[in-house]
Formats: C-alpha cells, structure tokens, sequence
C-alpha cells in the first residue's frame, strides 16, 4: 500500500468526497479488525487516514487486506472420492476395453490384453495438480498393468499387491488402467487430492490414520489460488482422535497440535511454500471437511517480532481493500477515516 503524501489532508478529500470514520479503542495487544465502507453503489472507499485519539503517542501497526478472493486453498477438503463403484460391485461406471470384464467384485483382463479400462472421473481434475491412486491387482499372471490420471501414467506394475502412488494429473478427465500383455484383477481403487503418508488411507468422506503413525496428509494450494507469504488464512478442520497428536501447517507455518476430537478453526499466518499438510505425531484418528480461506490479516506488536505497519498516516486503497487490521502494545483510540 502507499502512504498518503502529507499535503493530501482531511479537507482536500471532503470537497467532493464522501467520509465515513470509525473510532476504535484498543485493547493492550488485541488486533481491531475494521471492515471497509462502501458507497451506495457498493463501490469499497479509495483512501483511510488515521488519527490517534486521547492525545496519545503510543504506537499501533496497521495492515490492510484484500478479500476480492475468497477461493478455499485446499482441493476436495471434504475427501469425496473421484471414482465412481472403484470397489467393482456392479458393472457399471467403467468403459471396458476388448478383454476386460467385471464380475464378483474385481475387473478382469483376461488373455494378456493391451487395451484399457476406463473412466471419466466423477470429480474434476485440475491439471498439473498432484493426486494420489489406490488400488490393487489380484491373480497377476501375465504382463504389466498402468494407471493413468488425466493423461499422465504412473507406474507399470506386474504383481500382486496394494499399490499407492501419486500422479501429476494432465490436461483430461480420464482414469484409465492399460495392459499390457496383461491378465490380471483390479480392484479397490480409490483417487484423492492429497497425498497420503504412510499409515494414512482414504474412504471417500475423510483420511484416516491408522496405527499411531506419524507421517502426514498433505497437499499443494491451488494453482488457481495459491497461498500468500504473509497473509493470515482462516482454517478449519475436523478431526476424531484416539491416539497422538495431529497439527495443521499452511505454507510452511504450524499451527496448534491437537489431541482432542472437535471442529477446530484458527488463524495462520502462511509461510513462503504452498504446502497445505497435516502433520502427525503417534496420530490416530481422522481428518475430515478441511476449509482454507482468507482472514483479514492480523498485525502482531513488535514486541512479539511480528509487526504491520507502525504509525501509517492512511492509504491510498484504490477500492481493492476489504479490511483494515490494527494493533498496539498499548490502548489508544485510533480513528479510521473513509473517503470514496
């Protein structure tokens, strides 16, 4: 933000501007958010400028923020599958290349084919994110089978086994399954938005830690919405817990371990990556309805290291700002005063 120069005074603005001021005692420390006027036509002020009421010197820092953005961070926070009957329990929700067969709860290539079994996933896909793909083969007796997300392979597998495995999604909507020279099942596939430490599975509405574990759920904010350095973000998650202590951590900023079951909500400041992750230690329980989005951001007092900016004389926010946070180490009143 710019500082308004010093000859742009009160009485400059109020002759053809609007003004709207707010008075605010503070609390000793207590960061003061104050929500942006607007006019009747819904337009946000252009300018603020403070004052310090009480006669008062005392300090206070000041941050703006914009909330044009309110997109969540967090992709499929809420751990619905992408799959559609990934357990095969009809035949039904896969197109079936020449050889493949569902029946008895698997999907079946039979006489070492190299064609594909596939689907359009029920969730879209975002290309160039990273998901992760469970499954697993049964009676392998011949060649490879690969998976594939949104036009990106993974890996060729030959035995039988559970696999899990992240893929970097392309540009289509497509799970597919190609052999080659493959006879074989499949089944239990499931796809999820997040990576999976070990220990940690999905069942289509939450991640679940089993086994005291403490390795992590993780994923990258959206490309289309990355995380800001700096920026405070409201998070919100539920977790169950029966064992450990499970900690949420938004680009690179831990928050509040926790070794309860609830709802939790706080305030993080993001640090410089676009990790999103859930970190564990000895964890076992789930994690489920995760939300990331923007909170006006909160200026701490430079007593505590964190600091806004000290002392502004007001800004130009160009109708973009939707809060204005402040914060002192002591209690003055701080007027904020609104032009359009």
């Amino acid at each position: 933000m710019t500082i308004l120069p010093e000859y742009l005074t009160h009485s400059k603005l109020q002759a053809g501007l609007g003004k709207y001021t707010v008075s605010n005692l503070l609390a000793a420390n207590v960061p003061e958010q104050i929500t942006v006027p607007t006019d009747q036509t819904g337009k946000l002020a252009e300018f603020v400028i403070f004052g310090r009421g009480n006669a008062t010197t005392d300090n206070f820092f000041a941050q703006c923020y914009s909330a044009t953005s309110g997109a969540d961070r967090a992709t499929n926070g809420t751990f619905a599958e992408y799959v559609t009957n990934g357990a095969f329990a009809s035949d039904t929700g896969w197109t079936k290349g020449t050889g493949w067969t569902i029946a008895a709860g698997v999907a079946t290539a039979t006489g070492a084919i190299s064609t594909a079994l596939s689907q359009t996933l029920a969730i879209t896909l975002i290309a160039g994110y990273t998901y992760t793909i469970t499954f697993t083969t049964s009676s392998v007796s011949a060649g490879t089978v690969t998976p594939s997300i949104g036009g990106t392979s993974g890996t060729a597998r030959s035995t039988d086994a559970t696999f899990t495995e992240t893929i970097v999604a392309g540009s289509t909507q497509i799970l597919a399954f190609t052999g080659a020279g493959f006879t074989g099942n499949i089944d239990n596939v499931t796809v999820t938005a997040w990576v999976l430490g070990t220990g940690w599975t999905t069942d289509g509405t939450t991640a679940i830690a089993t086994g005291a574990i403490s390795t992590a759920l993780s994923q990258t904010a959206k490309n289309s919405a990355p995380l800001v350095a700096g920026q405070a973000y409201l998070v919100t998650y539920t977790a169950t817990r029966s064992a450990g202590t499970v900690t949420v951590n938004i680009g690179g900023t831990a928050g509040t371990g926790r070794t309860s079951s609830a709802t939790f909500a706080e305030v993080l400041i993001a640090g410089a990556t676009q990790a999103i992750s859930f970190t564990t230690s000895g964890f076992t329980g789930t994690i489920d309805d995760v939300t990331i989005i923007p909170a006006a951001s909160v200026p701490i007092d430079s007593t505590t290291g964190l600091s806004g900016e000290q002392n502004p004389d007001g800004y130009f926010l160009g109708g973009n700002v939707s809060y204005i946070s402040i914060v002192s180490a002591a209690t003055p009143t701080i007027t904020t005063s609104f032009y359009k």
